[in-house]
């Protein structure tokens, strides 16, 4: 069933892959976190790798919360998210992320750590895990990879949405598309870069070869205040009284 969840297909240099939950807003369970990092990791003969997410929602609504209050999941989508993090920071191929809609949480985790992220011009780009009293520390340290901790910060305590023209303004996207015709436009912006690989792949090294932080390393120190935070009192309900009501 994962698999179905995470579809990828290699065509003509691309591996596409596709976040295929549209009924969940294409939120990420454990099993989906490494599924997606697998595809992602194992896209060697290929020479670029974008992904994207289905539906007309958005890209990726975060990670599944209803997990969160199923026994061990929270520790799971954590082992989950970290593997996104390797896969991402390891790909030896440019990695695009073509986002829209409603880009929240772990997908504001994986277009912190792609390369290039085209957006559709209904992007609404955030973090919204203040509004459950939870603070998305894991997210935080992707996010540094691009902008700056103050910057990082406010966007995780304040739980604000991004158009995408604000995105584009702090360096959280390369690209902006019509929703209306977005999968042709990523289609084209993908086809350009693949015919630039070798100059892209420069450039990916370059941008890594200055000394920036391990950001898996960090995410590592960092996880257990995800537990701590999750482990206050009132969290656990605030989330379950979400549910109920959606």
């Amino acid at each position: 069933m994962t698999t179905q969840l995470i579809r990828r297909q290699d065509r003509d240099g691309i591996r596409s892959i596709v976040i295929d939950r549209a009924g969940k807003a294409n939120a990420l369970t454990a099993d989906m976190m490494h599924a997606l990092a697998e595809a992602i990791g194992t896209a060697a003969n290929t020479e670029l790798v974008v992904i994207e997410g289905s539906g007309t929602a958005g890209f990726c609504a975060g990670a599944d919360i209803a997990e969160f209050l199923e026994g061990d999941q929270l520790e799971r989508q954590e082992e989950g998210l970290k593997a996104i993090v390797a896969a991402l920071v390891a790909s030896p191929r440019p990695i695009i992320a073509a986002i829209h809609g409603r880009t929240l949480g772990a997908g504001v985790l994986i277009a912190s750590l792609s390369d290039l992220v085209i957006a559709a011009d209904n992007l609404a780009f955030g973090l919204p895990e203040i509004h459950f009293n939870m603070y998305p520390v894991i997210v935080q340290a992707a996010l540094e990879e691009k902008v700056s901790a103050a910057i990082a910060f406010q966007l995780c305590a304040t739980g604000r949405l991004l158009d995408a023209a604000e995105a584009r303004a702090l360096g959280l996207i390369s690209d902006i598309m019509p929703a209306v015709s977005f999968a042709a436009g990523v289609a084209d912006r993908a086809a350009f870069y693949r015919d630039r690989v070798e100059a892209l792949s420069i450039g990916r090294r370059a941008m890594r070869s200055g000394g920036s932080s391990d950001v898996l390393a960090r995410i590592v120190r960092l996880a257990p205040l995800m537990h701590e935070n999750f482990g206050r009192p009132g969290v656990r309900e605030t989330i379950a009284r979400y549910l109920k009501t959606r």
